[in-house]
């Protein structure tokens, strides 16, 4: 799970993103399995709902600390509680693990 990071937060200038836009990502994918991605979020990264947004591009490198690149402990937890593993998956990112737990559960 993420940890917080004692460090103040910076204070940016107030002009720093004038005139810029912010766009997310598409969310598609996520809500076709938003019951799987409810579920996983809650009992792989211990994430209530409305404690965390993810899109179709968000990865399980998105909830490790910033400064490390470990992703092998939210790895074991997905291989226990779901009996797949990164290279079942063959990617990071949330969708394709959503995915993959769907296919995994219709074949059980």
């Amino acid at each position: 799970m993420a940890k917080r990071r004692d460090k103040p937060f910076r204070i940016l200038p107030p002009d720093r993103f004038k005139g810029k836009k912010i766009i997310l990502a598409a969310t598609d994918e996520v809500e076709a399995n938003d019951v799987v991605a409810s579920e996983f979020m809650s009992v792989i990264l211990e994430l209530d709902p409305g404690d965390y947004l993810i899109t179709d591009e968000s990865d399980v490198l998105d909830f490790v600390p910033f400064d490390s690149k470990d992703v092998a402990e939210i790895w074991a937890r997905i291989e226990a509680v779901y009996g797949i593993n990164q290279l079942d998956v063959g990617s990071g990112r949330l969708v394709r693990i959503f995915e993959m737990i769907s296919k995994h559960r219709i074949v059980q």
